[in-house]
Parts: C-alpha cells; structure tokens; sequence
C-alpha cells in the first residue's frame, strides 16, 4: 500500500465533505448540550444523564467521521462516495477520529469508574434572610424567621451541607454578587427570597441559583398567614427535588416542620427567636417572654416550647440569673423542652435542650443521648454539634469534642466560637500544634466577620482573648476594650474580658472588669472562685472581697 501523500489526502477529505460534517456535528453538540443542563434541572432527572450525553457525543465523533467518508448525499439521498484512491486514507482518518474523541471519553470512563466516594460531591447551600416588601417595612421579624425555619429544615437531609445562620444573615441588607456570596460561605447554591404581607395575606417568592448565577428553581406561593409553615416546607422540599437530593421517608416527614395556625403564636415565636439571635440577658428574657405567649395561645406548639427551653438554657449556661432562680429555671427548661418532644419527637432543637438541661443536672448518660439522637435527625444544625462539644469537653472526652467542634465548624465557615474552644480539647490531649491551628483558624473567621459587622461583641471579645493567648497582647487588649465600650454592663463581655487580662498579666484591669461583673447581679461564686483563669488574681485581697459580695 503506497504512502499517503498530504495534499491529496487533504484534496480526498475536501472531496467527501468531512469538514462540513466536523462543523455540522459541532453545532448540534453544542446545543445539545446547552439544552440538556436546564431541562435536567427542570425535570429533576438523574444525574447520570449529563456524563452519559457527553460520552454519547464523544462515541458520535468518529462514527460521523467514517460515515461522512463513506457516504455522501445528493439529490436527497444517501450514496456511497466514490472509492478513494487509497484505502489507507481511510485508516488514517479513523485514527485521527479517535484520537480527538480520546480525551472526552477517558475522562467519562474515569469518572464512572473511579471509587464512590470521590464521585459524590456533597451539596451545599446557604439560604439568606427574605427581603421585606412590605409595605410598611415592618415585617423583618417574619423575614428572617421564615429563612431560619428553611434552614432548619434542610439541616435534616443528609447528605447536604447547609451554611449556618449566622454566616448566611451576614450578607442581610448587603446586595451582593452571587459568585461572591457563595465563595465567601463556601456553598455551590443560594436560596434568596422576599416577603409581602397585607392584611392576613402573605406572598412569598423564593429562588434558587447556582454559585455561577443560573436559577434551579424558583416560584411565588400566595396564602393564608396560617399556611405558613406550609410555605416553608413547600419550598425547602422544591430545593431537595432541584438538588437531585434522594431523602429517607424518614427525612422525608421531618421536612415537614408541623408549627401553628395561629398566626399571633407564629407571630410572638418568630418575634422570641429574632430577640434570643440578638443575646444580652434583656433579650433572652425578652425571648422567653415572646415564647410564653405564643405556647399561651397555642399550648400544641413544640417549636414554641423548645424555644422556651433553649433561652432558658442560655441564661443558666451564661451565669446570667442568680443562684437561688437556677433551681427553677431548671425545672422550666427540662418541662418545656419535654413536652416539645411530647408534641414532636424528631423536633432536633427539643432534643439539644433537653441534653443541656440534663447535663447541667449531671445526668450524662441521658444527655449524651439527647445530643446523639440531636445530631442523627438534623445531622446539618450547627448548635447541636456546638452544644454536644462543649459537653464532651466536660466529661473529658476530648478526642470526641475535638471532632465535634469541627463539625460545628464544617456547617459555617466563620465559626470563630467553635474554633476558639476547639483549641481547649487539643490543649488537654497535649497537642499544642493543632490547639494553635484552631486559634489561627479562629481568628481569620472572627477578622471575616468583623470585617462585615466591626461591633460584633462577641467576636471582639473572643478574638481579643485568642490573640493575647498567641503573645498579640496589645491588639487582643484593644479588641476587649472595644468590646466594652459597646456594652459596659454586659455580664458575659465583664467576666470574660476578666479573665483575659487575668491571664495577660493585667491584675488591675482584671479586678475592675470582675468588679463591674459582679456589680450587675450576675454570675456566682462557686464558679468564680474555681475558674483557672482567675487563678492569678486569687491570693489578691481585693479579689476575695468582691467574691464575698456574692451568695454563698
């Protein structure tokens, strides 16, 4: 067989119209695969089916190559193009095929075949406070309540990662890009919607789009203010079915977040939640009082009665009501969040509160339980990992609080709290490298979020205490100051800027923090007296006279 020669070969391939047949093929490829992702989305079908059209694409390569060789149409039928003058041109031909082809089909080949594990990427979401367009602008309450309420629903599917609120609420009031918030939370999606409500009527628009801007799914539900916790599970199930996310049956009914018809028990519970976000003991006890009353006008309503325990819990952990009201509030906290199981039994935060109550009560192995069965159903919420590790490190158990602090941290990536403290299980297992890394970690997320909100007090406080922990005595002092000056009667930002200029060297500074503390009425005194990181202030005489102003 005679050698190819390239101008006739090129001559041949012109003759039999292979070029046209490369760029006719290339167009419908083109489209066809512009079409198929949207329709994908919309019919909610399988995620195979776009690695399989792309590998049909690549298999048509060639077969379109040698047909358009062997074949030619004129006068509206197909023949067979007269013989070339080498077969070899042929053979070439196909090689050449199958070598373009090549790349497109390894790379499907490898990823049907490559384990399972690396196959499947988790989904991830952030859903961002609903915009108020209402007409008196009046309705914030209810906006971030019905977010919040998304949130929690979509914590329970397995297999999707939902950013925390505090992350998401960050971007609340600041349009942003949508490339922009979705890298910065660290999601492939956003749910963004808006509120409107007029006399007993609410409309709720909501979409979905993808970290590179393309809608998923989006639509308007116009109803009755009762069925709002069935707008709520009408929308979280709509995200599901966009993802392509298979759930449980079991999954499935805890989508369904059964609350209230009564719209001033929704009302005063979502009012409760926007006060218990806020912190500072005069809104937690402003929470309590939102949830009482909407259990008063609906005593059926779990979520309301969990609320109730979870502020409860707030104010027992914090020192933040006196010694001789704890024994009550107790009590108050394990009720309410007993009978919100009573009432739900996969409501997850009933579960979280029932294990803070239980372990504040000393009773572990029922509390450990409470925290497992927490973090099965809703295996998405950050505060019951967060609270499950801080009850871990009480019991000493610190390889599995270690873990469980960075699942709190995995669920939002500015969790300054949970990296600070995950820093103190590494520290007691002897691992000083990792207990800095945390301390790093945390500090970058606190520098994030005080780049958005520069009061955040919280963040202040406890970045202020992180860095003087890392020798950056100066910038964690000016960061505590900061923070005093924003709330100076605050028990908690006392205490604990207390103890960081204890533990800085700063004994003056730390007796008139621990001085002001104690001035509110809070905290006491078996705590104060044992917290090591008091231990430097202790043999002061000072310090043992503001200590007995507190009961024994």
């Amino acid at each position: 067989m005679r050698p190819v020669n390239s101008a006739s070969w090129l001559e041949e391939v012109k003759r039999r119209r292979v070029f046209r047949a490369i760029v006719a093929y290339g167009v419908v490829a083109f489209a066809v695969l512009q079409i198929i992702e949207p329709v994908m989305h919309g019919l909610s079908l399988p995620d195979w089916i776009l690695p399989a059209t792309l590998a049909a694409l690549g298999i048509g390569f060639p077969v379109t190559l040698v047909l358009a060789w062997a074949l030619d149409l004129r006068g509206g039928r197909i023949e067979r193009t007269a013989p070339a003058p080498s077969g070899r041109m042929l053979l070439v031909l196909v090689v050449i095929g199958l070598a373009l082809a090549a790349p497109g089909l390894g790379w499907y080949l490898w990823k049907t075949h490559r384990p399972a594990a690396a196959r499947t990427e988790l989904k991830s979401i952030a859903v961002l406070p609903f915009a108020d367009l209402s007409p008196a602008k009046d309705q914030d309450w209810m906006c971030d309540g019905i977010a919040e309420e998304i949130i929690d629903a979509l914590c329970t599917v397995t297999g999707l990662r939902v950013a925390a609120r505090s992350s998401s609420f960050q971007f609340k009031g600041k349009p942003a890009d949508v490339r922009v918030m979705t890298r910065a939370l660290g999601v492939s999606t956003l749910l963004e919607g808006s509120v409107r409500k007029a006399e007993n009527r609410l409309r709720v628009s909501a979409r979905l789009v993808s970290s590179e801007g393309y809608e998923l799914w989006s639509d308007r539900f116009d109803r009755a203010e009762a069925d709002a916790f069935a707008i709520q599970e009408e929308i979280a199930r709509a995200v599901v079915a966009a993802l392509r996310l298979r759930v449980s049956s079991d999954e499935s009914d805890r989508l369904r977040r059964s609350g209230t018809a009564n719209p001033q028990a929704y009302e005063m519970y979502l009012r409760g939640r926007q006060h218990f976000r806020s912190l500072g003991m005069e809104n937690v006890e402003l929470a309590r009082q939102m949830f009482k009353r909407a259990i008063a006008l609906d005593p059926a309503f779990a979520q309301a009665r969990a609320g109730l325990a979870e502020a409860d819990i707030n104010l027992l952990q914090w020192l933040l009501v006196a010694k001789d009201e704890q024994p009550a509030l107790r009590a108050e906290a394990l009720g309410a969040s007993e009978e919100a199981l009573r009432l739900n039994s996969e409501l997850a935060e009933a579960h979280v509160a029932r294990a803070n109550v239980l372990a504040l009560l000393g009773r572990t192995a029922e509390a450990d339980e409470s925290f497992r069965r927490a973090t099965a159903l809703a295996p998405g919420l950050r505060d019951a990992w967060y609270s499950y590790a801080r009850f871990l490190f009480s019991v000493q158990r610190y390889a599995e609080s270690a873990h469980a602090y960075e699942e709190s941290a995995r669920r939002n990536p500015d969790d300054y709290d949970a990296l600070l403290l995950l820093a103190m299980p590494y520290q007691r297992m002897g691992d000083d490298a990792k207990a800095q890394t945390a301390q790093k970690r945390a500090l970058e997320a606190a520098d994030r979020v005080l780049r958005n909100d520069p009061d955040d007090v919280r963040a202040l406080y406890l970045s202020g205490a992180a860095l003087i922990s890392l020798g950056e005595r100066q910038k964690g002092t000016d960061r505590l100051e900061q923070a005093i000056a924003i709330r100076p009667n605050d028990f908690a930002v006392l205490y604990n800027a207390a103890c960081s200029f204890a533990i800085a060297g700063n004994a003056k500074r730390a007796l008139d923090m621990l001085d002001r503390a104690v001035g509110t009425g809070r905290g006491f005194r078996a705590w104060i007296e044992n917290d090591p990181d008091l231990d430097s202030l202790r043999k002061l005489p000072r310090f043992q006279q503001i200590v007995a102003r507190l009961p024994p």
